[in-house]
Parts: C-alpha cells; structure tokens; sequence
C-alpha cells in the first residue's frame, strides 16, 4: 500500500516526483488537442476532467489549469468538474490545500505553479470549484 510522503497538508510528494512532471508536460499537447476536439457540453452541463492517481494533486495543478482554460476559450460560460481519485489513505489535506489554491506546489524543478482559486474563486476562472474525490 501506498505511504503519503511527508506532513499531512504539506504537499512533499509533488517537490519529490520529477519524473511525474516530466510524463505529464510531454502528455499536455495531446491534452489540449483532446479538449479542442471534444464536443462541449449542453448548456448547464459541466466538463468532467478526472485525475486517477491524485497524490496530493500538484503534479497535475498546471494541467488542470491550463484544461480549465482551453475549456473556458470555447465556451466561457462553461462549468468545469475537477475530479480527483486515489487510495482512502492517500494524502487528501494536500489535495484540497492545492486545489483550492491555499498551498503553492513548487515542483521538482523549483517552479511554483499555483491554483487561480484563491483570486478568482476558481482554478483558472471556475466560479465554483467542485472537488470530487473517488477511493479505489
């Protein structure tokens, strides 16, 4: 079973992964191309983005963001859900701390990267951040 690294809410796991940043910056093109591909939802339905494998979710914050607004320069009145999913044990503080834009994520190359939240009331503009959280 997976151990969190560090103090709960402190975020450590993401300054330690690397090669984490590595995958997911190669990976952002095909993202971005997906999200220009997709079709938008009906008005008044959301995006669903989900990250499998969460952490404390600071390795994904920048995709995320940068998700939201490919999303947000379709259709600026688009609902995005962010969806989150790890272990029950996994380190949950540092998700919502990173998420909601209370913590900085600095990576494993020195880099802050943060959420838009706490300025705008939502990473990159959501005007309502939902935060789901799934258990395997």
């Amino acid at each position: 079973m997976h151990k969190p690294v560090g103090k709960d809410g402190e975020g450590e796991y993401t300054a330690s992964t690397k090669g984490c940043f590595d995958v997911i910056n190669t990976a952002l093109p095909l993202v971005l191309d997906s999200i220009a591909a997709i079709p938008m939802p009906p008005k008044g339905r959301p995006v669903v983005v989900a990250d499998y494998g969460t952490a404390d979710a600071g390795t994904s914050l920048g995709t995320m963001n940068a998700i939201v607004e490919a999303a947000r320069a379709r259709d600026a009145s688009v609902e995005v859900s962010l969806q989150y999913e790890d272990q029950k044990d996994n380190e949950w503080k540092s998700v919502f701390n990173h998420a909601l834009g209370y913590k900085n994520v600095t990576d494993a190359y020195g880099k802050v990267r943060r959420s838009e939240e706490r300025r705008t009331g939502g990473a990159a503009g959501v005007e309502r951040q939902q935060c789901t959280v799934f258990f395997h």
